[in-house]
């Protein structure tokens, strides 16, 4: 099912019974949409929680932009920040970027539990740290200086986001991707959004996956030593482990420690 809040859109899965736990809201990183939470929304309603995915502005006609090279950071910061207000007092979840936007989120308001799953790095976490990162960054040069939309090529997305895929779902994958502003990805990887650790009190998740090539364990584990986190490493699993063969099992884990998160916090 699609709503739409503030302009955005927003799938949302919803349990068969009345809801006992609180609201989910997952958000999605470069290039993605709601659509990336697809397998979680139902999965997590069958188990309790009402289930709700946004689509940044720009992302699969969400809050349509003229012009997506003048999207910022903060744009989406307010996006996520919008919907998570209407929903009332969701645990936040975030994949890649939208693990960064989680991040920011969990400083600026009170969450029951947030998840960061192969997240962005904040300010002060050297986010280039791959070979295949790299040499893709310096190809799109000049879009990140000039500002311009960046969509990678087929051959970079299977090489740093779906490299654990058959060629037919990277194929189909490939095909939803969207542009992302340039300038906004060379903030996020050179200047950094900056988090306040101390300011988050919410109970914290991060996991990282040992085949990932644009967000590895390493900088995962940085991140997660940052907000003094629990940290799981998922062997096997790729950059998008939300849709990789096997995804029920960090799907189910993940269930568990939320339940025994929000049983010892009650703060919803």
């Amino acid at each position: 099912m699609q709503t739409t809040i503030a302009g955005l859109n927003v799938l949302t899965a919803q349990p068969t019974n009345p809801a006992t736990k609180p609201p989910l809201l997952f958000v999605h990183g470069l290039w993605g949409g709601a659509w990336n939470w697809e397998n979680y929304l139902g999965f997590f309603a069958e188990r309790g929680y009402p289930a709700y995915a946004l689509d940044l502005r720009g992302h699969s006609g969400s809050k349509p932009m003229p012009d997506i090279s003048k999207i910022s950071i903060q744009d989406y910061i307010t996006d996520v920040r919008v919907v998570a207000e209407e929903l009332g007092n969701p645990v936040l979840v975030g994949h890649s970027m939208g693990g960064l936007l989680v991040q920011k989120l969990a400083e600026l308001r009170q969450s029951p539990a947030a998840i960061l799953i192969n997240p962005a790095a904040p300010r002060g976490i050297f986010a280039v740290r791959t070979g295949p990162l790299l040499k893709t960054s310096l190809r799109h040069l000049p879009e990140f200086l000039l500002g311009r939309p960046l969509l990678p090529n087929f051959a970079e997305a299977q090489e740093l986001l779906l490299n654990n895929l058959s060629l037919d779902q990277q194929q189909q994958l490939f095909a939803r991707f969207v542009p992302e502003p340039g300038r906004l990805i060379l903030e996020i990887a050179l200047l950094g959004l900056p988090v306040n650790a101390q300011n988050i009190t919410s109970p914290l998740l991060v996991i990282g996956c040992s085949a990932d090539n644009i967000t590895p364990v390493a900088m995962v584990r940085k991140i997660a030593q940052k907000y003094r986190a629990e940290m799981w490493e998922c062997p096997g699993f790729a950059h998008m482990c939300l849709l990789e063969p096997g995804w029920e099992r960090i799907a189910t884990n993940i269930c568990d420690w939320l339940d025994a998160a929000i049983v010892s916090h009650r703060n919803y």
